[in-house]
């Protein structure tokens, strides 16, 4: 492991960029996909490549991941600044343009919801660990955007007024764009946690698995192992598409903490998708 190299530099006032580069980057004359890593407020772009494991998965995936620095309480402000380290990152890498995510730990992850109601073609997927906010109400529904969410039981919840678990009001919010931007819900249809608790939808198909992973800070430093932690994983369906088109994954008894396998959840989804140079979003 570490194989990979790290490159720092910066655009403007913003601060540093981290870029992450896979073992083959210059060895071959091959394109990579590109994932935008967006820390929290008050986060550590470094930190947070590492804890959530996208550092293991630019080794094993062969990818480029870039981390930057920027005004990290800010959500739509900061659009226009993440728009040009993509396309400088375009200009200095090898960068397969029909190939580019973004990701991110709680601001991260609503700074992603952003780009997309900013930018509907630019990104092939999104993922949010722990937060995302609502999506700007321009809303392009001839676009489309698979998104994951990671959300832990203890992470922001709240009871509704029946005593039924929900996520907080900022990510029902989100969820109700989301799936009403992908035309994979009516707009009149509401959440009902009593019958899907946390989420309010029901998922085409449910999947658990229980996973051993390491939890930290949002800094990026070390808290503790986890054994046999139960993760249940709701996969949505869109239509035209084969493969899960969204997915909201539940962490049991987790509390607002990165998880190196975050990572790995969200490569495995944006991995089936691309979007091509005419902006229109397929398979892989």
């Amino acid at each position: 492991m570490n194989g990979f190299q790290i490159k720092t530099y910066s655009l403007d006032y913003h601060g540093t960029i981290y870029s992450y580069l896979p073992p083959s980057f210059n060895t071959t004359n091959k394109k990579y996909p590109l994932v935008m890593a967006l820390c929290c407020t008050t986060g550590n772009p470094q930190g947070e490549v590492i804890s959530n494991g996208w550092d293991r998965i630019v080794e094993e995936e062969d990818i480029i991941v870039v981390s930057p620095t920027y005004n990290n309480y800010a959500t739509y402000s900061e659009t226009k600044y993440i728009k040009s380290v993509i396309d400088d990152a375009i200009q200095r890498y090898p960068i397969d343009t029909e190939r580019i995510y973004s990701t991110g730990f709680s601001n991260g992850g609503a700074l992603s919801v952003a780009m997309v109601s900013t930018y509907p073609t630019l990104l092939a997927g999104i993922s949010a660990m722990g937060w995302m906010i609502s999506m700007n109400k321009n809303n392009h529904f001839d676009d489309k955007i698979p998104f994951l969410l990671i959300q832990g039981t203890k992470e922001y919840t709240q009871k509704t007024e029946s005593g039924d678990m929900a996520i907080m009001d900022d990510e029902i919010a989100a969820l109700d764009d989301l799936f009403t931007y992908n035309n994979m819900k009516e707009k009149d249809i509401k959440p009902d946690y009593k019958r899907v608790p946390f989420w309010g939808y029901e998922p085409d198909k449910k999947e658990i698995k229980y996973i051993d992973h390491k939890d930290y800070e949002w800094d990026g430093k070390f808290i503790k192992n986890k054994t046999n932690v139960k993760w249940e994983i709701n996969y949505f369906y869109a239509d035209n598409f084969k493969r899960p088109f969204a997915e909201l994954i539940l962490v049991n008894e987790s509390k607002h903490t990165p998880h190196d396998c975050n990572a790995r959840f969200a490569w495995n989804f944006f991995s089936g998708f691309k979007r091509t140079k005419e902006g229109k979003l397929i398979e892989e």
